[in-house]
């Protein structure tokens, strides 16, 4: 049996009204939780849509329903998509590297605001962002790398203790440690490599 093509040409008219449907709803629709804003922020930043996922999770920030204490994590996100953006779209590299630094530095400003005693891992995402933005930068190679190096010194010292528990599940904190050791060892030789001097 020949299907007739004006079948088909039906079939993908009717396709493509559901997905611009789906996309007309998707946009207009606010989330309804961080982890939803979060969800939505990683599947537009998939599809190379880096400023519309900033903006998500921008506006779930300012939003009355999200919990603060999530902040800091929430502009490290930002300053992740900022920092893909900048490897996907050379031509606006230098800017994408400002707007992952003002995020970066708005995630360590409320780290240090609120000293979080269950908060073990900040300091190391920060500085592996710091260092993903010296590999990418053409002029403050120096100055990213130091920042790095800096957060990963003050995270290691915070790694206290033989392991941590949480929701039942027991994670031992010696290779957190190691893992922190040997990106404070690389970005060390990466500031050397750059010819920073040392401060």
């Amino acid at each position: 049996m020949v299907i007739p093509w004006k079948f088909l040409l039906l079939v993908v008219v009717a396709g493509c009204l559901v997905a611009a449907a789906w996309f007309v709803f998707r946009e207009g629709h606010t989330p309804k939780s961080g982890s939803e804003a979060l969800n939505w922020a990683i599947e537009l930043q998939q599809a190379g849509r880096y400023d519309k996922a900033v903006q998500v999770l921008q506006t779930w920030m300012k939003g009355p329903s999200r919990d603060t204490s999530h902040d800091g994590f929430l502009y490290q996100q930002i300053a992740m998509i900022y920092i893909m953006k900048a490897y996907k779209k050379p031509k606006t590299r230098d800017d994408s590297i400002r707007q992952s630094e003002l995020n970066l530095i708005e995630a360590q400003r409320l780290f240090d605001q609120q000293q979080a005693r269950d908060d073990y891992t900040s300091l190391f995402g920060i500085g592996g962002a710091y260092e993903l933005l010296g590999d990418m930068s053409d002029k403050d190679k120096c100055r990213l790398y130091g920042t790095a190096r800096q957060a990963f010194e003050r995270q290691l010292p915070l790694i206290e203790g033989d392991s941590y528990t949480a929701y039942g599940h027991t994670t031992p904190l010696e290779p957190v440690r190691t893992d922190i050791r040997k990106h404070l060892d690389g970005v060390s030789k990466k500031y050397s490599d750059a010819g920073c001097q040392l401060n």
